[in-house]
């Protein structure tokens, strides 16, 4: 699956948002601006209103009312406060389960009405809204994680993390020492490739005090805060990787190490192509 209907819609030429029956991303709805982004967490909350929205009458005070209860029951506070927290993003649930907008035209239950105009970005958000992924990450390098990650949990919280992406590709590419091709990859290579990028969901050094998701605007700097520099890791490569997944500087000579052990093992699986 590289190459996508939407792929020649949308600038770059690789469509992000909704690349699979399992897999999306919210995150320009505000989905990851949450305290607590476990999955067990973010599901449950997911399920609630979608199943929820499923009662609800198709009418703009019905609507209302459902975000209003929503705001009650899950509290309107968020880590990022410049940004939105949107409770109508639910789940899609047609041949798998994906993340998407209860207010969608051909979302379930409103007859091919478009009702996202009662969204705090509005309906055009979709339509005009592209995450810095779509700019900032060569065309290769976003049909790499659109392949190997099938799931739209894991999806979400990476394919917005461009500089993370653009990093963990590079490095892994060095050691190959040739560019990876998304039509080329074997299966056991896809998976080498994705657990490398879980390390942003699963890094045991990282400072939980920085929030895991950075929620992305198009117009607004996202650098995350700087934690390690040269001082703790000399290689440029490795610095940049471990910068992305706020890794705390007391840690950074194991994590360096693991880094580095989780690099080969993927070189080793991919290079055995």
């Amino acid at each position: 699956m590289t190459t996508l209907p939407e792929d020649k819609e949308v600038r770059g030429q690789v469509y992000l948002c909704q690349t699979g029956t399992c897999v999306s991303c919210g995150s320009c709805c505000g989905l990851y601006n949450m305290a607590d982004l476990s999955r067990e967490r973010l599901h449950a909350i997911l399920c609630a209103r979608t199943n929820s929205f499923a009662s609800v009458p198709r009418t703009i005070d019905g609507l209302l009312a459902f975000e209003q209860e929503r705001l009650r029951i899950e509290g309107a506070s968020a880590p990022t406060r410049d940004f939105h927290h949107c409770v109508f993003v639910g789940l899609i649930r047609d041949e798998g389960e994906r993340v998407g907008c209860l207010l969608h035209p051909l979302a379930l239950g409103n007859g091919g009405i478009d009702w996202r105009g009662l969204s705090f970005y509005g309906g055009a958000a979709c339509k005009y809204f592209f995450c810095p992924s779509y700019d900032e990450l060569e065309s290769r390098i976003k049909r790499l994680a659109r392949e190997v990650l099938d799931d739209w949990y894991e999806y979400g919280l990476i394919i917005p993390e461009h500089r993370f992406l653009a990093a963990m590709v590079g490095a892994v590419e060095s050691r190959l020492g040739f560019a990876l091709d998304a039509d080329a990859l074997a299966e056991d290579g896809k998976r080498a490739l994705a657990d490398l990028l879980r390390l942003k969901l699963n890094w045991p050094f990282r400072d939980e005090k920085t929030p895991l998701a950075w929620n992305f605007f198009s117009t607004k700097d996202t650098s995350r805060p700087v934690l390690i520099t040269s001082t703790h890791v000399q290689d440029p490569q490795l610095l940049a990787i471990m910068h992305e997944l706020d890794t705390r500087p007391e840690h950074a000579a194991h994590a360096q190490k693991s880094l580095l052990e989780h690099l080969e093992r993927a070189a080793r699986i991919l290079r055995a192509k």
